[in-house]
């Protein structure tokens, strides 16, 4: 799959490690949505941008429930990855085209 055609919507609440994952994922052919407020998280998942759902070890348990569950409502297709801080930029990459390559239901 062509990574232009996957459209990523990256939430989380510390603005470096933002920069630095929509910086990776775009140099990687990535089209990156960014942003550290829930309320614009949901609006760009309500708007249909359903490729990939990427959810930063800083969000409290309950928000990444909540965009979780949207997410769910609105992308059925879409696929979600939770980062956590162990891996480095390649396994967030490799897992991002595997989770685009993986059929769904």
């Amino acid at each position: 799959m062509n990574s232009r055609n996957v459209k990523i919507i990256s939430i989380g609440f510390h603005p470096e490690l933002l920069w630095l994952r929509e910086s990776v994922l775009r140099n990687a052919g990535f089209d990156v949505l960014t942003t550290v407020d829930l309320k614009e998280g949901i609006a760009h998942i309500e708007r249909g941008h359903c490729g990939v759902l990427l959810m930063c070890y800083t969000l409290p348990l309950l928000a990444r429930k909540r965009l979780a569950e949207n997410f769910r409502s609105n992308c059925p297709d879409g696929r979600i990855i939770t980062v956590s801080n162990q891996q480095g930029p390649e396994a967030l990459i490799d897992a991002i085209r595997t989770a685009q390559a993986t059929p769904t239901r």
